[in-house]
């Protein structure tokens, strides 16, 4: 098959959707399947970082375009990235240059890629999968960007309704995604469920002691408890801040944040103005490394905002888990999270504002003997390999996309 992707981020960037997404790509390339991709040339996290308006990445061919590139330090900004960039693939998908492909996956962000996408799949009759990884309005409203039964929201809502309605093939997350899809328009035909799998690529087989990021950034002798990712507004880290709060005299804890995003400013401010030498913030580190920082912490950090299930995926949960880590999850007391956690006993659950509870938890942990802590570990990384083994998950993947690639399409 030709296949056109559209997302706004790709290889080399290093936020999760760019990784899942390549992943993918070079997958169905490996498949002998002709994959090409449309695609920001602005890094995500550091719009001045610009990468190459066109190359061949192991045989998949890329077109960046030259959107503009405000960045998200404001709303504004972010917003005029966003209309820039639908525009330009716009027009792009119009011409379809180098020829009509068969297959058009799009991914959810920027929010009017996959009304873009589908229209130009509907036009040219041309099979769509709407790979969806969170929902629109809806997360907007629920974190206050958008107001309830606004305009916006309600002409929002109807452009992600027609996507459902019109895509050949919905991937979402989880269940709670599903059903919400479900619920809002009915559609179930065509929806399936796969999670995202696991990102780190190696294992850090050695001691804590003797790995890299701990030796770099001189990590010793402490209890760390990690944030490691995308630091979105989706992701509230007030209690895990208090916490790190409570816990600034106590020499055992060490509190790290790894990644950038909207909310890593709150972890600056939080830790200037409390002074908190047991926190420190480290930026986003490179995939071939990933394993070494994911491997230095006694704890991975995963939070769901309130009000989010079904909306968002928080997927770090798996990597930690492949990695053998111990989790600590601060959010709703039901979501895809709490049932992988649910069969895995030893990991923490909290709920926000629980910040009090939470240092109770962690000195209980702390406590625990190192074998135990690890025993946790182990159990977590042999779930992990029964449930989200990378070539299993990227292989039902496969599967999906290569069955709606024979069928005719549903325009």
């Amino acid at each position: 098959m030709n296949i056109l992707v559209l997302s706004q981020t790709f290889w080399p960037d290093t936020v999760a959707t760019a990784q899942a997404l390549t992943d993918l790509a070079l997958a169905l390339s490996k498949r002998n399947h002709k994959v090409r991709v449309i695609t920001s040339r602005s890094n995500y996290e550091n719009p001045s970082i610009k990468y190459s308006s066109k190359e061949v990445f192991e045989g998949i061919e890329v077109k960046r375009l030259r959107n503009t590139s405000y960045g998200k330090r404001t709303f504004s900004g972010r917003l005029m990235d966003f209309l820039s960039f639908n525009v330009l693939i716009f027009f792009r998908l119009i011409f379809f240059p180098a020829g009509k492909p068969d297959l058009i996956i799009s991914l959810t962000s920027p929010p009017l890629l996959p009304v873009i996408g589908v229209l130009a799949s509907r036009l040219r009759n041309i099979r769509f999968v709407y790979w969806t990884m969170d929902l629109q309005p809806e997360l907007s409203v629920v974190n206050n960007l958008i107001r309830k039964g606004s305009l916006l929201a309600i002409t929002l809502q109807k452009m992600g309704d027609f996507v459902f309605h019109k895509a050949d093939k919905i991937i979402t997350l989880d269940d709670y995604m599903a059903d919400h899809i479900f619920h809002r328009t009915g559609r179930v035909r065509s929806l399936s469920v796969i999670p995202i799998w696991p990102m780190p690529k190696h294992h850090y087989e050695g001691t804590k002691g003797e790995n890299p990021f701990v030796l770099e950034h001189k990590l010793f002798g402490k209890c760390i408890i990690m944030y490691s990712g995308n630091h979105s507004l989706v992701h509230p880290v007030e209690t895990l801040l208090d916490t790190a709060t409570s816990l600034k005299d106590d020499p055992r804890f060490l509190f790290v944040h790894v990644g950038g995003g909207f909310r890593i400013k709150e972890v600056m401010d939080r830790k200037n103005s409390a002074r908190l030498e047991n926190l420190k913030i480290l930026p986003f580190q490179p995939r071939e490394k990933i394993h070494f920082s994911l491997g230095a912490a006694d704890l991975q950090v995963v939070i769901m905002g309130n009000n989010c299930v079904g909306l968002t995926h928080p997927n770090k949960i798996y990597g930690a888990m492949y990695l053998g880590k111990p989790i600590l999850y601060i959010g709703p007391p039901q979501s895809h999270v709490t049932d992988i956690l649910h069969d895995c006993p030893g990991n923490i659950e909290v709920r926000h504002g629980e910040s009090a509870q939470l240092v109770e938890k962690l000195f209980t942990f702390i406590n625990l003997p190192e074998e135990t802590r690890h025993q946790i570990g182990r159990q977590n990384a042999l779930y992990a390999q029964n449930y989200f083994d990378p070539e299993m998950i990227l292989g039902q993947m496969i599967r999906e996309i290569e069955t709606i690639g024979t069928e005719p399409s549903l325009s």
